[in-house]
């Protein structure tokens, strides 16, 4: 019988079904309900059988009841066998079952069904007033169709009413045509409507919290569907895009194990990871440092340190062997999880061909600016012999130191592009006076100053002791006075102070002049780079002193910065570790 009839949505289960599945919620099993009904017809879903044969499977309790109550009567009770009530309720429900067969109810709407278990307390009546003197217990099988109209959900106040209605005709309808009634039999008919109704209540309870539940829970599995299929689609998208980028992409988890690798990664991993040499068993892991010449340590590969938890920018290494090896610009970013290091992702984009065009570039430097350092000494040589003879016109000397300047800026200029091309500094420190350099160079840069118009001062301490190299600091101050005059083109006023620190000593130049915007400081230091300003302004040079100079500061161990506002001016400050 089932617990749910052939209604709108959500078809019955049988009763023992029903109760099985209670068992199953009760003991806290795990186990699909399915393993509970294997031994149902056709070994299916309930809901998964058709109109009739979930009314044939929703009679067959009643039924299977019917023929035990015939093989009990049969054994212990013949004589009731020939009593025609009896055989009434018998052919009734037998009647009733084959029509349960025959009807066509996928026609009928599923309310229809309802019409089974109301008439099923006809034969259950017939059959409990045949034997309710000798089998009092036939009338418990009242209980059968009060469960079938509970448990439908189907118009669930008729259903209520006819769970205490049908018992009630079914025992006091006999009792009326009979015309009397035992004091004894009071307490009978009175209780089983009772008791059916408080069994049909209590089966309607739990069938809609069963079924408040199964939607909640068929609620919840769509939406966990609906973001399964949204979390598919996104990786999905999220792998098609990885793969689409030419960049090698490379996710950790916070084990360090690897969680995602692009297509074109798995392509570096193969360069780096090349077939093993004959006769081994392993293979050399080509991923180097230092220009491609160092194998680097494992413990600084890029996803060793990404695993770590380090994030990094451009941090180059070259993979493969030689003809085949390329160059990564690396980068790692850590994945957190409030707080705390959930793992990494590494990018590693291919810079092998800016590379080889730096390379290139600072060759082709090098090159042009040894070939024109050696006619330039001529020039000045020659320059310097005739500047020195006095028989030469007095318009001649004019043009003479004309050359000789020119021709000591171009010098000046090929000696930074000899710097620039090397990438290196030489520094030899040495305790000097830092007060003392200062005063050198900005006795250099007086007449600069005074054609300018600048007016220099000098705020510095009395003495700054400091380990310098004295040659290498003059030529960072004397570029930076330079630019501070040369970017001051209508006047001002270059201030330099300098002194000790905690730390060590510092030196800042400060001009008045046209000063930068905050997004031409970022590539102050670069080579080459000019800002825009000093562009639109006209003002000559080429952008590799303030390199160079940073150059000289880190060789040092110190540093350097700047802070600008446009038309206000600008501040260098360089800082240096303590004389020791």
């Amino acid at each position: 019988m089932p617990l749910h009839a052939a209604g709108v949505g959500r078809p019955a289960l049988p009763v023992a079904a029903w109760l099985r599945g209670k068992i199953l919620l009760m003991s806290g099993s795990g186990a699909p309900v399915s393993q509970g009904l294997t031994w149902l017809p056709a070994h299916r879903f309930f809901h998964e059988l058709s109109p009739r044969g979930r009314v044939v499977l929703g009679q067959l309790p009643l039924t299977a009841t019917m023929f035990l109550v015939l093989g009990i009567v049969w054994v212990f009770h013949p004589a009731l066998l020939l009593d025609p009530v009896f055989g009434a309720g018998l052919m009734l429900h037998a009647l009733m079952f084959i029509l349960a067969l025959g009807i066509p109810w996928q026609r009928l709407p599923p309310a229809a069904a309802l019409a089974v278990p109301v008439l099923d307390f006809i034969p259950v009546g017939l059959i409990r007033e045949s034997g309710v003197e000798t089998v009092p217990a036939l009338g418990a099988m009242a209980v059968l169709p009060v469960v079938w109209l509970t448990s439908s959900q189907l118009y669930p106040r008729f259903c209520l009413v006819m769970s205490f209605l049908g018992p009630l005709l079914m025992v006091w309808v006999p009792l009326v045509l009979r015309g009397s009634v035992a004091g004894e039999e009071y307490s009978v008919v009175v209780l089983l409507p009772i008791m059916m109704f408080a069994t049909g209540f209590a089966v309607h309870t739990l069938s809609a919290s069963r079924d408040h539940q199964q939607r909640t829970v068929e609620e919840a599995r769509a939406q966990l569907q609906a973001a399964l299929d949204s979390s598919a689609r996104k990786e999905r998208l999220v792998n098609t895009v990885v793969d689409a980028v030419g960049v090698g992409v490379l996710a950790l988890d916070a084990a360090g194990k690897i969680t995602l690798r692009n297509q074109q990664q798995k392509r570096n991993h193969a360069l780096a990871h090349p077939a093993p040499a004959p006769g081994s068993d392993l293979a050399e892991v080509r991923v180097y440092g230092r220009g491609g010449k160092e194998l680097l340590l494992p413990e600084m590969f890029p996803e060793r340190r990404a695993a770590k938890g380090e994030d990094f920018s451009d941090y180059l290494v070259w993979v493969g062997e030689n003809g085949k090896q390329r160059v990564f610009s690396t980068s790692a970013r850590a994945i957190l999880d409030d707080g705390r290091f959930d793992g990494s992702v590494v990018t590693f984009t291919d810079v092998s061909a800016l590379v080889e065009a730096m390379t290139a570039k600072d060759a082709f430097l090098s090159n042009v600016s040894h070939e024109l350092r050696t006619p330039l000494t001529s020039i000045l040589g020659y320059t310097e012999v005739l500047a020195a003879r006095n028989d030469l016109p007095s318009e001649a000397g004019v043009m003479l130191k004309v050359v000789r300047r020119n021709g000591q800026r171009l010098q000046r200029l090929v000696t930074d592009l000899l710097t620039a091309a090397s990438g290196s500094v030489d520094v030899r420190p040495e305790p000097a006076d830092l007060a003392e350099i200062i005063g050198f160079s900005l006795a250099t840069a007086a007449p600069q100053a005074g054609a300018a118009g600048v007016n220099l001062v000098n705020e510095a301490d009395a003495e700054v002791p400091a380990l310098i190299d004295p040659t290498r600091m003059g030529q960072v101050l004397d570029n930076l006075f330079s630019n501070a005059i040369k970017y001051s083109p209508d006047g001002g006023t270059v201030t330099v102070r300098a002194g000790a620190t905690e730390e060590g000593v510092f030196c800042s130049v400060t001009d008045t002049g046209i000063g930068m915007r905050q997004e031409d400081l970022k590539e102050l230091f670069t080579k080459f780079f000019r800002s825009e300003t000093a562009r639109k302004s006209g003002i000559p040079g080429i952008g590799l002193g303030l390199a160079i100079t940073r150059t000289i500061v880190e060789n040092h161990g110190g540093s350097i910065k700047c802070t600008s506002t446009p038309g206000k001016g600008s501040t260098f400050t360089v800082t240096l570790p303590a004389s020791r």
